[in-house]
């Protein structure tokens, strides 16, 4: 039977690779992905899989969504199971996971992710209907004092990573029994817990944690544009406004049919590496990226602040991404799989609209308008390599070298656009 998940993670390269890795699995099917917790309930709802597997803070207010979101997925939808994985070892936010009651749940470190099958044991067992934690919170709790003894032994088998099955054998019980006492227990932490204050402690956990997020996501930001314009966008104080700017599409060229050729970990590697590399070199250049699309990348020259050079700087940019990716062809991807990839960008300048743009309570910074579809269209024109842009681009920066290669007609475009090949050897 193959086991149909929902994945929510809002970090891309995450949740592809996650994807990926999930998908290289015969019996596990990856039919859906969310990117928020409202997100996650919907999709969640929509295709009812066998397991959901979400990351523990999502938008949008990075609080906690997943364990909030398993709650109610398991009480909506009773015969789904969810993983949460979290970068938190603190066993209390386990036992706000499992400490109400509930069976099909699983408490992860995102370390595990990495290590083996941890993460598909972790599917396969809540949905049987089972309950996991990760090792080293169980083995954290069966260290405590007042542990009783059957529950230390049940303990100390979910840390050596033993599903309900082989639990159930070396205690000579039933797996129902099993669910019954990690259930048990759980609920019991949760009491004593709360006896000692614990909602006002989790409170401030959550508060604590979403103000360590936001600080962490403005941090982010910084990496890829100027300080200010990353405070105006955690404080949500971006506008939408008209500007000028330029648009650069870049993607690897043929790299499904490398992918078929690789494991799902060497695939995220070598987007993870092609990525970072491509977008130090648009910070460099003063550019914004906007976002990633699987192994593709699209930067913004000229917003959120106007850049009265956008147009030289994007194409430099342009020029100085396919040096950096010929270097990292020569330093080799690690897989004889993995020759080397060749990577074309497409670029155009015109007028967009750009600010903070979404619903749902979610927005994130974009541009809006013609101008980035023409610089779209471009970038399927440009072969392994190349740069082609269009001649509003190359009008603005007359000091690059470029040779015409005649118009081009821009699927959803009535209008010829006139492009340019960029001289970037």
């Amino acid at each position: 039977m193959t086991l149909r998940v929902v994945l929510g993670e809002d970090n891309v390269l995450v949740r592809e690779g996650v994807r990926a890795l999930l998908n290289s699995y015969d019996d596990i099917e990856v039919v859906g992905v969310a990117a928020d917790a409202p997100s996650l309930l919907a999709t969640a709802a929509e295709h009812i899989p066998d397991v959901v597997v979400t990351d523990i803070k999502m938008p949008p207010n990075f609080a906690l969504e997943g364990i909030d979101c398993a709650h109610e997925i398991r009480r909506k939808h009773p015969a789904t199971g969810v993983v949460v994985l979290s970068a938190h070892d603190d066993e209390e936010y386990a036992i706000a996971l499992l400490g109400k009651g509930q069976s099909g749940l699983a408490y992860l470190l995102k370390d595990r992710i990495a290590q083996g099958d941890e993460l598909v044991r972790a599917i396969r067992e809540v949905a049987s209907g089972g309950s996991t934690v990760d090792p080293t919170i169980a083995e954290r709790l069966s260290g405590r004092g007042t542990t009783a003894a059957h529950d230390r032994a049940m303990l100390e088998m979910m840390s050596k990573g033993l599903g309900y099955a082989e639990m159930a054998e070396q205690l000579g019980t039933t797996q129902e029994a099993v669910d019954r006492q990690v259930t048990q227990y759980f609920r019991s932490l949760a009491s004593e817990a709360e006896g000692g204050g614990s909602a006002v402690v989790d409170e401030l956990k959550r508060m604590h944690a979403a103000v360590v997020q936001k600080e962490s996501s403005a941090q982010v930001l910084r990496s890829y544009v100027p300080s200010q314009v990353a405070d105006k966008l955690a404080a949500g104080a971006m506008d939408q406004q008209e500007l000028e700017v330029t648009v650069l599409f870049s993607d690897i060229r043929g790299f499904s049919s490398i992918a078929e050729r690789l494991s799902a970990r060497e695939i995220a590697g070598v987007i993870g590496k092609h990525l970072s590399a491509m977008a130090e070199v648009v910070t460099q250049h003063g550019g914004t990226i906007d976002k990633f699309q699987g192994d593709a990348v699209m930067a913004i020259f000229g917003a959120p602040e106007p850049l009265p050079d956008h147009a030289e700087r994007a194409l430099l940019c342009a020029i100085q991404m396919q040096r950096r990716q010929a270097e990292l062809n020569a330093e080799g991807w690690g897989s004889d799989s993995v020759e080397a990839l060749g990577v074309g960008i497409g670029l155009n300048t015109g007028t967009v609209i750009a600010g903070a743009i979404g619903g749902g309570g979610r927005l994130e910074y974009t541009v809006i308008g013609d101008a980035v579809n023409v610089a779209q269209r471009l970038q399927s024109e440009a072969a392994g390599g190349e740069i082609v842009a269009a001649a509003t681009t190359i009008a603005a920066a007359p000091g690059i070298e470029c040779v015409p290669i005649g118009p081009r007609q821009v699927k959803g475009r009535a209008e010829l656009v006139d492009v340019y090949r960029v001289v970037s050897s």
